[in-house]
């Protein structure tokens, strides 16, 4: 049976609730969250993403969040429930899983991790998770944020989609860091076309560039948190 608390490990304070008029955030809750959103993720969620698909809610939870999340107080997770669309109960459908990860607490900055399910593409969905993501990070504590320095983005160098929203959030390119990732064999497109060695250690497996994106406080005050609210009004 899966878990029915959140992360409580994570090295900042989880809000219990970030929202837009049109999405709404709540903390990771395997038992409430996992098969929702696992099964319905397709083939083209996990296409630049450097782990996944998963068979199951349940191997998502042992080898991703339990095996990695819940072990870090680096990271944690949130769910976005679109309010715009509402099931039988009445309730906002969960369409999106992000969060923040890698987060260095003595530096003040994270990076953050945006999952999109199939019918959520395209629309307000990626925008207003990131939006508040950034929002809570980089707004002061007096504002009821976190006041960190930094909060940046990665993307594979072939992932333009992904480039191009961390762009509109406000995010600029910072450099390209090659041969970044280890693929798995079955992630070869998402490679960076280019042979390994004769005896490198994972021989058969492919390596990523990531590009890096990131805002940084001054940004955020200048014009950033001002484009991030119009995005988050929309």
């Amino acid at each position: 049976m899966f878990s029915s608390v959140k992360d409580d490990n994570f090295c900042f304070p989880i809000p219990d609730v970030l929202e837009t008029p049109k999405l709404k955030l709540v903390p990771f809750i395997p038992a409430l969250h996992a098969e929702a959103i696992i099964n319905s993720t397709d083939k083209d969620t996990w296409h630049y993403i450097p782990f996944g698909p998963f068979s199951s809610a349940q191997e998502f939870i042992e080898s991703f969040y339990e095996g990695w999340i819940r072990l870090s107080r680096r990271e944690t997770l949130f769910i976005g429930l679109d309010k715009t669309k509402l099931n039988t109960d009445g309730e906002p459908t969960p369409l999106g899983m992000c969060g923040y990860v890698h987060t260095e607490p003595d530096d003040l900055w994270t990076e953050l991790f945006v999952l999109v399910l199939p019918q959520a593409r395209h629309t307000h969905v990626a925008s207003h998770m990131i939006g508040l993501l950034m929002r809570y990070a980089l707004n002061l504590p007096a504002e009821g944020g976190l006041g960190l320095r930094r909060v940046q983005w990665s993307a594979n160098v072939k992932n333009e989609g992904s480039i191009g929203l961390a762009r509109k959030m406000g995010m600029r390119i910072e450099g390209v860091k090659r041969w970044a990732r280890v693929l798995e064999v079955e992630k070869a497109e998402g490679g960076n076309g280019i042979a390994t060695r004769k005896g490198d250690p994972r021989e058969e497996c492919p390596g990523r560039d990531t590009v890096t994106l990131a805002i940084c406080w001054d940004e955020w005050e200048d014009e950033g948190k001002e484009r991030v609210e119009q995005i988050l009004a929309m």
